[in-house]
């Protein structure tokens, strides 16, 4: 990982995430004596970036009102497009953990599987991270039929927050270590 953070830095980091749903995991970790992962410690060394996660955290993901697991595809399909190795590999650890299988990106490449609601947001994930200006407007009438309009809100911003992490932790060369699987 390109980024160091203090002692003091992860420190303070860890007392402002105590209550954070979207940290617990990583303060579990922390509760058993391990270290935390690299996206944590590099986000400690901007502790705005830390704050705005867990705002994220309640209202996006693992908050918010879509499905999970839905949620999970989505992120994973971002990562596997973006060749992010921390989010992907997390994201299926996650994954797995929810119970979507021991090789979680199957489903991605076995999409007519999945329930019509979560193709077409699939099909809409990778339309917004391909161009978002060209999104016709038959694929978003046709993703209409099966969100609201605040869900579809959630989801474009579900899209770009996890190309704007997929983008931070490659240039970081933020690394997963399987800090998260069960």
């Amino acid at each position: 990982m390109r980024i160091r953070t203090s002692n003091d830095e992860m420190r303070a980091a860890f007392d402002m995430l105590e209550s954070n749903a979207a940290f617990q995991e990583t303060l579990k970790l922390l509760a058993e004596g391990a270290s935390p992962h690299d996206m944590v410690r590099a986000m400690a060394a901007y502790q705005p970036v830390l704050k705005a996660m867990e705002a994220m955290g309640e209202g996006i993901y693992p908050g918010g009102s879509l499905p999970r697991e839905l949620k999970e595809l989505v992120l994973l399909q971002s990562s596997v497009a973006n060749a992010c190795q921390f989010c992907t590999k997390s994201h299926i650890d996650i994954a797995r953990g929810l119970g979507m299988g021991e090789e979680p990106v199957t489903l991605l490449e076995n999409s007519e599987q999945l329930p019509p609601a979560f193709r077409v947001a699939l099909d809409y994930t990778s339309a917004v991270r391909t161009d978002s200006n060209r999104i016709s407007d038959a694929q978003f009438e046709s993703l209409r039929e099966h969100y609201t309009d605040s869900e579809i809100v959630e989801l474009t911003f579900l899209v770009g927050y996890i190309n704007m992490l997929n983008w931070f932790n490659n240039a970081l060369q933020v690394e997963y270590r399987g800090e998260l699987s069960s």
